[in-house]
């Protein structure tokens, strides 16, 4: 699917039909999943680079996070404003999580911090998250909401407690430069990071132990997904796709999938398709366990869903 933007978030509506992105000029667009078509935008957002986005439960709104340090609340279908945007840090804002409800948002700063606020009010929650030396790059929640979990700048991984933030164990260390991407598995057991030094590294949530030996991508990892069975998927600065199973073993072969870097993807709730968006302003959607592109739909199918009765011949009426 070519696209007119060079996006840095993807998601999708909780019932997967629609894509929805933002790009490096603060603007949201939205696509059919299946058909490939434009739905809207762009929609200006903010005035400078998105690097963070999340989606309601409901997928009634976007809320944003931008390099000018803002979060916004907007209206998905139309774009427009739900309250005005709040300053949320003294630098860009490079991660953005929220819980479940999406009453919480946790923001990570190139300040060096990470924050929590309440997403109606704008009201700060708790003390800024401090301990990262420089930039604050991503930053992830666990499926049970206890940890935050953060990326940096300065080559380490570290466990907050959510309703304290209080550090939780020592930094993790394993990487060779900046840590630039987190994802954790569905199950909450562990978690994985991406780095400039690509590698994938692997991390026990409660010890904070390495799990098996790194994954090597051989290009900064830019984004990443851990699914239900265990699968890493990574995307990379060169456009590259790569998929390890849970033992740390290559699936499939090396995907040559995008001619510019991949910053975000999205799986659909079955797992069963990957979608990746790189700045060669192509959004691309694979069957995940074979690596099979697939592609979109001509035309909208009609199903009739009663029969339709046919007489032949002469009729008594």
């Amino acid at each position: 699917m070519k696209i007119n933007a060079y996006p840095t978030v993807i998601a999708l509506t909780s019932d997967d039909a629609e894509i929805v992105g933002v790009d490096t000029y603060g603007q949201m667009f939205r696509w059919d999943r299946l058909l490939g078509l434009d739905l809207a935008g762009p929609l200006p957002l903010h005035d400078r680079t998105v690097w963070g986005m999340v989606l309601t439960p409901d997928d009634r709104e976007v809320v944003t996070a931008g390099a000018d340090g803002t979060v916004g609340r907007w209206d998905r279908l139309t774009g427009r404003a739900l309250a005005e945007r709040f300053t949320a840090h003294q630098g860009p804002i490079l991660g953005l999580a929220r819980t479940h409800d999406a009453l919480e948002l946790v923001t990570a700063s190139r300040d060096g911090t990470v924050r929590r606020w309440e997403r109606t009010t704008a009201n700060p929650l708790g003390e800024p998250l401090r301990g990262h030396v420089g930039a604050v790059r991503a930053v992830a929640l666990t499926p049970d909401e206890d940890l935050i979990v953060t990326a940096g700048q300065d080559a380490t991984v570290r466990r907050w407690s959510r309703t304290d933030g209080t550090p939780l164990g020592e930094p993790l260390r394993g990487h060779d430069g900046p840590v630039q991407a987190l994802a954790i598995g569905p199950d909450g057991r562990e978690f994985a990071s991406g780095g400039l030094d690509g590698t994938v590294r692997r991390w026990d949530r409660g010890s904070g132990r390495p799990v098996g030996t790194p994954l090597v991508a051989g290009a900064p990892v830019r984004c990443l997904l851990l699914t239900g069975d265990g699968e890493v998927a990574a995307a990379c600065a060169n456009g590259s796709l790569h998929r390890w199973d849970r033992t740390g073993q290559r699936v499939g072969a090396v995907l040559a999938a995008h001619q510019a870097g991949v910053w975000s993807m999205a799986a659909t709730r079955d797992e069963s398709e990957l979608l990746s968006a790189g700045w060669d302003g192509q959004l691309l959607r694979w069957e995940r366990l074979t690596g099979v592109p697939l592609r979109p739909a001509r035309t909208r199918t009609r199903i009739e869903l009663v029969p339709r009765l046919e007489i032949h011949g002469t009729t008594p009426f």
